[in-house]
């Protein structure tokens, strides 16, 4: 017998069960050109000469033998044709290279037409690598995403997946393309999910990642974090992650920058094992900081073990370099610096904070993508934990590996303007996870207002994750700013911990449907207006969030917002406010308020109670219900398994059904395992905005005791009752006329508002009053003339915008720069937009537009102007005086 071959390869939690060669009815091969129809809108287009066609996994495609979809094709010795539901391909045969006369591809939805080499200058965008030291907005990388249909994804430059379980170059000749075409028209939804099918499915995120997490570059000692997380539980503030930045490590030594670091500063930490258990005591998970650029040194506690590994005298102190095409050294470097340190000391994750430039030691692979690949699969070796990092973005595909770290951004309001427009558009590349600096990171100018509006986007962003440099000045306690916004902090915060079942539930639908938790509007709507809406964007299935993302005015001390509400109607979350749908609207606030809209028939599942450091499935579940249309809600809840072998899960159907006069809301029997709901669960179903309601319940069939109260003021009915996840409930709700109270609170918040403006007291009452009146006389606005000379004009342009849903608004991001004039409430005023122009310095400009009416809106393009110092005037003033005194 000859001697046994040992082939080095990754350890085996590293390998991966690809299903990377499509099936062969899939397949159609056309002299140079191997087409595989993937699903019925993706098609893969494999160009080789040599017609040495490659089914090997790549760093971006893992599986290619999927549900076959019905086509058919048709080929001679000059031509082929392939068709789908999707779309018709033409290809002309003997062709020594791919062109645009030979190669064409037609998609039915939309009518486009494609051939090689077509530019798309229509794509909706993807994300950005890191945000680091960037001020303000970036141009996104292309995504999958486009208003011309189409996609063309270029795979050509990965490398795949070999035996050991990584990567090698695919050794092709420079005419060799692999590309992957994507046809779908506007049904951007489908065509993630089937991208999804080709690269990998979202994972599930451990559930403690949706809450508070609390992370500072500070050279903190153990006692000092003990302390801090101390006073956030004295103060009400939940959190669920307290993050160790990278003075947790040796950072003075004589080998290094201090950057790379493995071993314990036991001056910081003298018993971090100790200190690790006392965070997870009190519910806290938490990760150290990485950077693996300078490799490993004799400073290091685990240098000996590892050089010995490596097969390196420790006695030379010879560095080891840090190398991403050395096997042994992968190995190495999970065996002997970071499986210790979970193992032993009870790490729960990493936080690969980069800096690692762009030489990973392996041709062609980027060390940013090989360190989230690895880490990712290497933290759920024992299949005790979930796969979970937390890093930068590394390109296509990187949404296999959730967390991602968007970097260190400058403490500015251009920063938090540009972050929902930045976390929405990444959905188009499937990257729905992002956790910001919230607050900011380095440099500007700290401002309660800024921290406020900032934390409170972090509030219904992704992960909500407060973090700054090292500088004493920075400060992201929510306490730190002040009474006011200490107060607001806390209520945000700890509404972010009972959204945790929402959040949770949409996780799972990302993993299954490849839709993130926030997304552009354009998903689910596709007029005009839905295109042009980079601050809003929606928050799961049932919420829109507009965060006020510009200081207040000095004259108002209040915040603005455009929006604009889809077909449907739409209540304000906190207030009720009620917003007819497919309307434009300026929204105002005070530092308290934040901009969030509930669809009609709304279901939102929050923890009934809060506690520090709990994130679990909750005792009491709170459900807050809206009226007005029929509407379904899922609630996935698991036992929190990371092996799926062990996972149970539990969903629990809510539904909606209406009428005019009655509201009839069932839970159906719960499906899969009861024992992941807590035995005592109680509901508290609060239905919003109804008017006088008579209530019954019944389970399975039979009445049961509840508790019922009524706040007439503000039309909430609750309902409380002890829950069995063994039955079904049926709710019913009447009124013998109209059921929904459809609030329209406009008055009551102009005048809470009034408090705000920089006006004498005096006036503030009788404006108050004069406002009432007009509003219950139902007259138009000519009763603020006479309050001209006591009025700013931007105090004047506040109270009409929100008297009658009017407005203007410049929308501008990395993408686009467009000026917005709308008008709304055309009844109780109809002036034109007749004094509006574009004005530069004390000069009209060509653009002035005299008298031209604008029906409901209007958007201007601004790119073609050749200055960003243009600005909307509209003089409202001149307004009441033509239109209401002739």
């Amino acid at each position: 017998m000859g001697a046994e071959i040992y082939i080095m390869k990754l350890a085996d939690h590293f390998q991966i069960d690809f299903n990377s060669k499509a099936s062969k009815e899939a397949v159609i091969i056309a002299d140079n050109l191997k087409i595989t129809v993937l699903t019925d809108q993706i098609l893969r287009l494999e160009f080789d000469p040599q017609k040495e066609f490659d089914s090997r996994p790549t760093q971006l495609i893992w599986q290619r033998k999927l549900k076959l979809p019905d086509f058919s094709y048709q080929q001679d010795e000059q031509e082929l044709l392939v068709e789908t539901r999707n779309l018709k391909l033409k290809y002309q045969k003997d062709s020594k290279e791919l062109s645009q006369d030979n190669l064409k591809i037609d998609i039915k939805a939309n009518n486009e037409n494609w051939f090689y080499g077509k530019k798309d200058d229509q794509n909706l965008k993807g994300t950005y690598r890191t945000l680091d030291g960037i001020e303000g907005a970036v141009e996104l990388e292309e995504g999958l995403l486009s208003k011309s249909g189409w996609t063309l994804i270029d795979d050509t430059a990965s490398l795949v997946f070999n035996d050991t379980g990584w990567l090698e170059a695919r050794n092709k000749g420079d005419e060799y393309q692999d590309l992957y075409f994507l046809a779908y028209g506007d049904d951007y939804q489908k065509i993630l999910n089937d991208f999804s099918k080709l690269t990998g499915d979202i994972p599930l995120l451990p559930r403690w990642a949706l809450g508070n997490w609390w992370s500072r570059y500070w050279e903190y000692s153990a006692q000092e974090l003990k302390e801090l997380m101390l006073e956030f539980e004295e103060k009400e503030i939940p959190l669920s992650v307290c993050i160790i930045d990278m003075d947790w490590h040796q950072v003075e030594n004589k080998y290094t920058s201090g950057w790379t670091g493995y071993s314990w500063n036991r001056e910081f930490f003298p018993k971090p094992k100790e200190f690790i258990h006392w965070l997870h005591n009190r519910g806290l998970k938490t990760a150290l900081n990485l950077h693996p650029a300078d490799g490993v040194h004799p400073h290091e506690e685990q240098y000996q073990q590892f050089a010995e590994f490596m097969q390196l005298d420790p006695k030379s102190e010879e560095g080891i370099k840090f190398d991403l095409s050395d096997l042994d050294f992968i190995n190495g470097y999970f065996k002997f610096l970071h499986n210790p340190l979970e193992d032993e000391d009870g790490i729960d994750f990493w936080w690969l904070d980069w800096q690692q430039g762009t030489d990973s030691g392996l041709e062609g692979v980027d060390p940013l993508w090989g360190l989230n690949h690895l880490h990712y699969y290497d933290l759920a070796r024992n299949l005790n934990k979930r796969n979970f990092i937390f890093s930068r973005w590394g390109g296509l595909g990187s949404h296999r590996y959730p967390i991602g770290f968007s970097g260190d951004t400058v403490v500015s309001w251009d920063s938090l303007k540009f972050q929902p427009y930045f976390t929405a558009t990444a959905s188009n590349v499937l990257y729905g996870w992002w956790s910001h600096d919230i607050g900011g990171h380095c440099m500007g100018t700290e401002d309660p207002e800024l921290y406020t509006r900032w934390l409170q986007f972090g509030v219904f962003s992704p992960i909500m994750r407060l973090h700054s440099t090292k500088d004493p000045y920075l400060d992201r306690r929510p306490w730190g700013h002040g009474a006011e916004v200490f107060e607001i902090a806390k209520k945000y915060m700890q509404l972010r911990h009972q959204l945790i079942p929402y959040l949770y539930t949409h996780s799972y639908r990302a993993k299954e449907t490849a839709l993130s938790l926030i997304r552009p509007m354009y998903y689910q709507e596709k007029s005009e207006p839905a295109y042009s809406l980079p601050d809003q964007y929606y928050f799961g299935s049932e919420l829109i969030a507009a965060p006020f993302l510009k200081p207040a005015n000095e004259m108002t001390n209040l915040s603005q917002q455009t929006v604009w509400l889809p077909e449907g109607e739409w209540f304000d979350f906190f207030s009720g406010e009620y917003y007819e749908g497919d309307s434009w609207y300026q929204i105002y606030g005070d530092l308290s308020d934040f901009p969030l809209f509930a669809k009609a028939g709304a279901i939102i599942p929050l923890a009934g109670e809060i506690n520090f450091g709990d994130s679990s499935n909750p005792e009491k579940l709170k459900v807050e219900i809206f009226p007005g249309a029929d509407n379904k809600f899922e609630l996935f809840e698991d036992n929190g398994a990371a092996a799926e072998s062990e996972l149970k899960t539990a969903k629990t159907t809510f539904k909606n059904s209406w009428q005019q006069d009655l509201l009839i809301f069932e839970i159906e029997q719960l499906q899969g395992e009861a024992e992941v709901i807590p035995r005592d669960r109680c509901l508290q179903l609060n239905f919003r905005n109804l008017r006088s309601p008579k209530v019954e319940i019944k389970s399975d069939g039979k009445k049961i005791d509840f508790k019922s109260s009524y706040d007439q003021k503000v039309g909430t009915l609750k309902l409380e009752f002890d829950y069995d996840p063994e039955k079904s409930y049926q709710i019913k709700i009447k009124n013998n006329n109209e059921l929904i109270d459809k609030k329209d609170l406009r008055v009551d918040k102009i005048k809470r508002m009034l408090k705000n403006f920089k006006l004498e007291t005096v006036v503030k009452t009788e404006l108050a009053q004069s406002i009432e009146k007009a509003a219950a006389d139902n007259i138009g606005a000519e009763f603020l003339e006479r309050f001209e000379a006591v009025l700013s004009s931007l105090q004047m342009k506040t109270l009409i915008e929100m008297l009658y849903s009017c407005g203007s608004s410049r929308i501008k991001n990395a993408d686009t720069d467009q000026l917005l004039i709308f008008k709304g409430d055309l009844e109780k005023m109809s002036f034109n937009f007749s004094q509006a122009a574009l004005t530069k310095g004390h000069h009209r400009a060509e653009m002035k537009r005299e008298k031209e009416e604008i029906k409901d809106f209007k958007l201007i393009d601004l790119k073609n102007i050749n200055s960003d110092q243009w600005s909307l005037e509209i003089n409202y003033t001149d307004f009441i005086k033509e239109r209401f005194t002739n």
